[in-house]
């Protein structure tokens, strides 16, 4: 065991950051972005990230939707070797390394709690003025508000069928009056 001074040893240390398993951001924020692409974070969802901010983030356009991703580095890194393990060296597994790392970029935090994001990737999914920060597992969506209505914009009968087919909740019943 090593101690680093105060009594606590490296284990100690190592125990109190949170593990990759345990990452996941809580809130749904409306934030705006400046001229420079700068991001500030709101108070809760910095204080979140305040584990991880030593080590980064990476940023990337997403390969689903039109939205970038903000992944803590541990948590991309385990993304990266998720896929080195299920894809190998094909024509077709690296097209989809490509495009699925389209935008790659590593990015940090400044003191005052802005995330500043490089023009060309703001580009990449049209982010104007009003965001939309959203959690997704453990790393956060960044959506171009009025993008991001129209994407959950839906039918109180829409979200029950989508429920059942992601094995949400039980298969909706039909109205038989």
């Amino acid at each position: 065991m090593v101690k680093c001074g105060n009594n606590i040893s490296i284990f100690e240390l190592y125990n109190q950051r949170p593990s990759i398993l345990e990452i996941y951001f809580t809130g749904v924020y409306n934030c705006k972005a400046d001229a420079k692409g700068r991001i500030m974070l709101p108070v809760s969802l910095r204080s979140q990230m305040t584990p991880m901010l030593n080590d980064g983030f990476f940023i990337k356009k997403s390969y689903y939707d039109e939205c970038l991703e903000l992944y803590p580095a541990a948590v991309w890194q385990s993304e990266v070797k998720k896929l080195d393990e299920r894809l190998g060296s094909s024509r077709k597994d690296r097209e989809f390394k490509r495009k699925f790392n389209d935008g790659l970029r590593k990015v940090e935090i400044d003191a005052t709690g802005r995330l500043l994001i490089p023009k060309d990737i703001i580009g990449l999914v049209n982010i104007k003025k009003d965001v939309k920060l959203s959690p997704m597992d453990g790393h956060i969506e960044i959506w171009d508000l009025a993008m991001y209505n129209g994407d959950v914009d839906s039918t109180p009968e829409e979200r029950e069928q989508l429920a059942y087919e992601v094995n949400y909740a039980e298969k909706p019943k039909k109205d038989v009056s």
